[in-house]
């Protein structure tokens, strides 16, 4: 299957702590997780898994692993922080686009060819700060800029340097939202995310008001989960981090060291399920972190890619997986009998879920 290589996601926009308490990984797992933006491979590696293979059919966004993984190989923590374009909001960044480029060429020794083509044709993401680089990215930079020009820039920012719950929902309560609530009803629609993600990403959404959803979901997302701590709205509303402890896991200080010790335990690859069924054979893998791959399938697709995972799986295994806007897809009966849901976990997390856009959340594991 040929994926034009782009790089459509320069961050995942899932909460790893969903995966982390979903998939309860342990030392001798095996662990294949769905590439992305390449943060949740990543931030797998934190659980010293024994390995995780990191698979994607966009080789665009193997690139970005791979460049991740290098960057991790070769730089100190400063100088990673700074190529890969963390901004911590009320400073000055710490490097220049010419400085990155330079670091780039530190970087090229660890890319595999491909990714190395990749990248040496797209320097100008490089330049950038590659997590902001990526189509989603990109659109939301443009919605930053218009929801920043309707209101105050001191008084809007300061919902996310709130104390508590209590003072955040009073802040919030204060702003003007009308003006947020028209623009998403214009811009959040089909047409324009069509653009920005592909037409195939909605084939399956059906009979949903794409702006009124949102509203619904920000509205929860002010008033129930405090957004100093929230990297994933910092990053779409302030273009930044609130602090260098409110990074992603995999990004933050503290854990550099376990990343530098276990990124060799990460392969990236290019492909399917089918693919590694192929290569690693059945019963290898003992967890799954399958992200929202489900939301192109209809229901029979849906199962027999499944079924790929099923036959992947060690009889311990576990899976998670998400839907963004589309209707869960249902089990068949063969596969109903081989898994097992846990819906009180999966409710739980889904409630806790700092990355506010997601319909549903759904864990199973093999049955015994």
């Amino acid at each position: 299957m040929y994926v034009k290589p782009k790089v459509v996601y320069s961050n995942v926009w899932e909460d790893p702590e969903l995966n982390r308490q979903a998939l309860q990984i342990l030392p001798t797992d095996r662990v294949l997780s769905i590439t992305s933006g390449g943060c949740n491979s990543l931030n797998l590696l934190l659980e010293d898994p024994r390995q995780v293979i990191s698979i994607d059919c966009n080789p665009g966004q193997k690139a970005l692993l791979d460049l991740k993984i290098a960057a991790f190989k070769e730089l100190n923590y400063e100088d990673l922080i700074n190529f890969l374009g963390v901004r911590i909001y009320g400073l000055k960044e710490a490097t220049s686009p010419e400085q990155r480029l330079i670091t780039y060429g530190r970087l090229t020794r660890h890319l595999p060819d491909e990714s190395r083509e990749f990248w040496n044709s797209h320097l100008n993401h490089i330049k950038m700060g590659v997590i902001h680089c990526g189509a989603v990215e990109k659109f939301f930079g443009i919605y930053r800029r218009i929801i920043r020009s309707l209101y105050a820039i001191d008084k809007a920012d300061r919902i996310f340097f709130c104390n508590s719950i209590e003072e955040q929902r009073a802040t919030y309560k204060g702003l003007f939202r009308r003006r947020a609530k028209l623009l998403n009803h214009l811009i959040l629609n089909k047409f324009v995310l069509g653009i920005v993600k592909g037409r195939h990403s909605f084939k399956y959404v059906n009979n949903l008001n794409f702006g009124q959803n949102f509203n619904n979901k920000l509205r929860y997302a002010f008033n129930n989960t405090l957004l100093n701590e929230n990297y994933f709205l910092a990053l779409i509303l302030l273009g930044s981090y609130t602090g260098l402890k409110n990074l992603p896991p995999y990004l933050k200080k503290e854990n550099f060291e376990k990343m530098r010790q276990n990124i060799g335990r990460l392969q990236n690859r290019l492909g399917t399920l089918r693919g590694i069924l192929d290569t690693e054979g059945p019963a290898s893998i003992d967890k799954f972190n399958l992200s929202n791959i489900f939301e192109w399938f209809d229901e029979p697709q849906f199962n027999d890619v499944l079924r790929d995972a099923i036959e992947l799986a060690t009889p311990r295994a576990r899976f998670c997986y998400r839907y963004t806007l589309a209707r869960a897809q249902n089990l068949d009966g063969k596969n109903k009998k081989i898994l097992t849901s846990e819906p009180d976990l999966a409710d739980q997390l889904f409630k806790q879920d700092r990355a506010f856009m997601y319909e549903s959340f759904h864990v199973y594991r093999m049955a015994s």
